[in-house]
């Protein structure tokens, strides 16, 4: 007797989203970056429209640094986290250390891009070359927070 069943294929992506929609409802997410109002310059900008200038190239030249770190981070926090959760860390445990081995990607970022580089007036007037550091300020504000399950 032949039994036939048709079985629909699976996109690989399509499975992976609706896997990490389901972590996401039970665990919680981690969000790294900056965040609106927590940090301020002395002369009260907010620390988070800086990065997103630089960032993005808004009014300054665009100096990328958010995604190049979410790219070289995300198989090894993937690996980490899911190697944690293994090992018998918690899952708020785990995110809570994916949430702090990204902000050190992003940092790492922030203080090795040497492209576009300053204008010798930039660097005489900061008496420095890396275009993303002047005070250090945005580099040290890098958080991550996490979000619980709704």
């Amino acid at each position: 007797m032949d039994i036939n069943a048709n079985i629909p294929k699976v996109n690989k992506n399509d499975l992976l989203t609706a896997v990490l929609e389901k972590l996401k409802l039970q665990f919680g997410t981690v969000d790294v970056g900056f965040f609106k109002g927590t940090h301020t310059y002395p002369n009260g900008k907010d620390v988070t429209e800086v990065a997103k200038k630089n960032d993005k190239g808004i009014g300054v030249p665009e100096r990328p640094f958010m995604i190049p770190a979410a790219k070289k981070a995300a198989n090894k926090i993937i690996n980490i986290t899911v190697q944690s959760i293994v090992g018998g860390m918690d899952e708020q445990q785990a995110l809570s250390k994916a949430g702090e081995l990204f902000v050190g990607f992003i940092q790492k970022e922030i203080t090795n891009l040497k492209e576009p580089p300053n204008s010798p007036y930039t660097i005489a007037k900061k008496g420095s070359s890396n275009p993303l550091i002047d005070t250090g300020d945005m580099r040290s504000k890098v958080e991550w927070k996490l979000r619980t399950p709704k």
